[in-house]
């Protein structure tokens, strides 16, 4: 993600203005002042110890608040040049809603960064249907409780979903050939760049998927 917003710092020739939906401690505005990328960075969280991390790591403000009652018209219209939209479309049973909330603080041609949980067609129907049926903490509304993951996507799911609200889908790239935590091999640089090669190649079938859209507000 921070290689795509460095794109768009080079195409742009200015400073961006940067959204970061869960920006967590702000981890994001550190891969950018690594590539040399110009941006102030805007963030929203649920948790005070993260905001507060974010703040000092250099975010000009982030939001304390649950981005599905978050007020998006605090910062005005056409004010972003880049959202990021991390692990987070996944959790939300409407993610559409948030699509359609932050259209509105986007500029045109704007760029949407999308990271997902992603899978074939059989292993989302069986999470999404059928897992639910003999496993109760799989249900809907448990899943919702705790904030969990409630929808699953599909490659083809995912740009249907951005197209319907106005994003198109430039690239994608699959992450994760082996996900597992710990994993031994994530310590290698090899390791890191085989799975961008895989991943650019077969952006659908690894357990990841880094997705760059831009919006287009006259579709």
């Amino acid at each position: 993600m921070a290689s795509y917003i460095h794109e768009e710092y080079l195409s742009e020739k200015r400073p961006l203005k940067v959204l970061d939906l869960g920006c967590s401690e702000g981890m994001m505005l550190l891969y950018c002042r690594k590539n040399n990328s110009e941006a102030d960075f805007y963030g929203i969280d649920i948790l005070e110890e993260r905001k507060n991390k974010a703040i000092v790591r250099g975010y000009k403000d982030v939001v304390l608040e649950d981005i599905r009652q978050c007020d998006f018209r605090r910062y005005g219209d056409d004010f972003f040049d880049v959202v990021i939209c991390s692990h987070i479309l996944e959790h939300l049973e409407y993610p559409g809603d948030i699509l359609e909330k932050i259209k509105g603080v986007m500029r045109d041609k704007a760029l949407l960064l999308v990271g997902v949980p992603i899978g074939l067609l059989p292993g989302m129907l069986w999470a999404k249907h059928l897992e639910p049926l003999f496993n109760a903490n799989k249900r809907r509304e448990e899943v919702l409780k705790r904030f969990g993951h409630v929808n699953f996507f599909t490659l083809p799911e995912l740009r249907k979903l951005l197209k319907r609200h106005g994003f198109v889908m430039e690239e994608a790239r699959g992450d994760y050939f082996i996900r597992a935590r710990k994993f031994f091999l994530e310590n290698y640089r090899w390791w890191f760049e085989f799975n961008q090669w895989y991943g650019k190649l077969f952006p659908g079938v690894l357990g990841h998927v880094t997705v760059k859209a831009r919006l287009n507000k006259r579709s």
